[in-house]
């Protein structure tokens, strides 16, 4: 170990609420984006980050449901200072070396190159509301970004469910590199529905934002504090070593003997996170959690975490309530045990135990240290939690298809039916062999977010998107606007897709139901999608109109090419531009 497991207690980011000063007045925020130095570690020398008002994360945001609220988010950043972020590639591996003398995924550089292209970038920002209900001109779209001295105004109706949402940094090209800097912070929604279960508040409902790091180190390898973003030739992703709770590596916390409501937010750029909860002798306690929402807000029900662990992608979140009153005077900890690149499959590493090959050197996430004394804790869930509604059946589907080119260029392929005036085409097309039996052959319309817009959305309809991975790694896929249904998750053969033209040479066949997990079932605005698997969600544009996003959310996949434009009309607009709009 680097570093002290658990030495540094965690922190708590500061609360903002938002007020008025007149009614019917929006509450007005200004959030300025500044560079600060923190300790990620009470062992490292301070670290270069970029902040919300100075804070790593910034401050939660917490507003009531319907509150109207203005945000300045004003970049301050200094133009003169270094960007906080070295980012390098490592060499490949030599393919004769034996597991353990694979230097992947550990801390500082080892062999490699600078990238001096991210060392040259200037401060260049937009903020986004993940999860929020916004106007497309708030909604951080990726190319309007603010230099520094600049201020961008973000108006946010939060008209909807209590939930726990993220703002985070969107910039075109480097999200990745911001976010990794620090630029991200906890939004949290409430509403009267929520606050008459009598969850527990306060102090005892702690918010826990969960991102992985790597750090540079000296040349006689001791750890230097500054950022590294590495990522090895043969994967854009980043992995690091180190996990970060709410800025701090490997915190502990002191609890009470009671139960407590966690918040948590996987805001990774690229890790997939299975956790467990062990206790003293390195036993499973799951089944002290219970989740209670996910990214839209609670559950109808409450439900049990899956038998392996909780599984949260990138931008994934889980509202759980953990039980600690049978662990009085115990030290548990929490760890991961997904390895990297995710594919959805389970482990085959005992909990906690490290897994370097797969990119798991460390897998602790940090300790809860229960007191001995005993608390009045009376809290009983009601069967039923939330009110809960099935989307109606939908207007139009769409399908899309997760794709990685001969290039390891990552894209998303928008698909369209070919017809059969179409049949002589010789553009490559894939060839899908559904439930039925019928095989359907698709074409490519658009690959690269800078393709045209295909996607026209009718204002007030429902939509039911497929989304198929034709890829060997999990994909969170987001999209911006709306809390969706996923509907279900089926598995398919996908030997037949040839990537180096981007058709299939046999149907991509579908072989089985796979299923959703209980926690899936709730609103959602990320979605995982494994290797081989087709997964339907449901979605009402009920809000606003305009120009909006869709994408993977691994960032490193983001800033290449996995996103895609789609925009929502009024629905006599729509039927105005006539067929070329469909």
């Amino acid at each position: 170990m680097p570093l002290t497991r658990f030495k540094d207690r965690l922190r708590v980011p500061p609360v903002l609420r938002p007020t008025c000063d007149r009614q019917r007045s929006p509450a007005t925020l200004a959030v300025h984006m500044v560079a600060h130095r923190v300790r990620l570690h009470s062992e490292l020398p301070p670290t270069d980050v970029w902040t919300y008002e100075g804070h790593l994360p910034g401050p939660t945001i917490e507003v009531r449901r319907g509150q109207h609220v203005r945000v300045e988010w004003i970049n301050a950043l200094p133009v003169r200072r270094p960007y906080p972020v070295t980012a390098f590639t490592a060499e490949d591996p030599a393919a004769d070396a034996a597991p353990d003398q694979i230097p992947q995924n550990l801390p500082g550089r080892g062999r490699g190159r600078v990238n001096e292209a991210v060392a040259a970038l200037r401060p260049w920002t937009v903020v986004h509301l993940h999860g929020g209900r916004v106007a497309a001109v708030y909604d951080g779209w990726t190319e309007n970004g603010a230099a520094s001295g600049q201020t961008i105004l973000g108006d946010y109706s939060n008209d909807q469910r209590a939930a726990l949402l993220w703002y985070h940094d969107h910039a075109m090209g480097i999200t990745r590199f911001n976010v990794y800097s620090g630029l991200a912070g906890l939004w949290i929604i409430r509403d009267a529905e929520e606050e008459a279960l009598g969850l527990p508040a306060g102090r005892y409902e702690i918010p826990l934002l969960i991102q992985d790091r790597n750090l540079d180190t000296t040349p006689n390898g001791d750890l230097t504090g500054r950022l590294l973003h590495k990522v090895e030739d043969n994967t854009m992703e980043f992995f690091g070593p180190f996990t970060m709770v709410n800025g701090t590596i490997w915190p502990h916390l002191p609890v009470e003997s009671r139960q407590y409501r966690l918040r948590v937010l996987n805001g990774s750029n690229a890790r997939t996170y299975r956790l467990v909860l062990l206790d003293g002798n390195g036993r499973s306690v799951t089944g002290a959690i219970r989740q209670i929402g996910t990214d839209g807000g609670l559950l109808a029900r409450p439900v049990s975490i899956p038998p392996a662990g909780l599984v949260l992608a990138p931008a994934e979140r889980a509202d759980l309530l953990v039980d600690f009153r049978p662990f009085r005077g115990e030290r548990l900890r929490l760890v991961n045990t997904a390895g990297s690149p995710f594919h959805g499959s389970p482990s085959n590493q005992a909990p906690g135990t490290p897994d370097p090959t797969n990119r798991l050197p460390y897998p602790d996430v940090m300790e809860f240290r229960v007191s001995g004394q005993r608390v009045n804790d009376t809290l009983v869930l009601p069967e039923r939690l939330a009110s809960f509604r099935r989307l109606p059946p939908p207007d139009v589907e769409r399908l899309v298809a997760l794709v990685e080119e001969v290039d390891g260029m990552l894209t998303l392929h928008e698909l369209e039916p070919v017809s059969v005036s179409e049949e002589h085409l010789t553009q490559p097309t894939i060839a899908v062999t559904g439930e039925s039996g019928v095989t359907t052959r698709y074409r490519t319309v658009a690959a690269h977010f800078r393709d045209t817009t295909n996607w026209f959305v009718a204002h007030g309809s429902t939509e039911v998107w497929r989304i198929l991975n034709l890829t060997e790694d999990t994909h969170p896929f987001h999209v911006h606007l709306v809390q969706f249904q996923a509907t279900s998750r089926d598995k398919y053969n996908v030997d037949g897709f040839d990537a180096s033209t981007g058709g299939t040479t046999t149907p991509v066949t579908f072989v089985g139901h796979g299923t959703l997990d209980a926690n899936e079932t709730g609103w959602k605005d990320t979605v995982r999608v494994n290797p081989g698997e087709l997964v339907s969600i449901a979605l009402t544009f009920d809000s606003y109109t305009g120009r909006y996003m869709y994408h993977c959310h691994l960032l490193e996949h983001e800033d290449h090419d996995m996103m895609r434009p789609f925009v929502v009309m009024p629905a006599p607009v729509l039927a105005a531009m006539g067929d070329m709009a469909m």
